[in-house]
């Protein structure tokens, strides 16, 4: 099992106003599941500034790279 960091890497903002948190966490966690990570501890969501920021692990945005 890989090591838990600190690290989180901004992956997708949205308006809180047109979007759906849920949709959009479950987008995430979707991806987390395809490439066999554990959506929980790869896949996080705040809201900051009116937005709905959606971070994720460097494993799992190293496979966008």
């Amino acid at each position: 099992m890989s090591e838990l960091k600190d690290e989180w890497i901004q992956a997708e903002s949205l308006p809180v106003d047109e979007t759906d948190p849920k949709a959009l966490l479950r987008k995430w966690a979707n991806v987390a599941e395809d490439m066999a990570l554990v959506p929980e501890l790869n896949v996080r969501m705040r809201v900051e500034a009116g937005m709905f920021v959606v971070e994720v692990s460097p494993e799992l945005y190293d496979v966008f790279r």
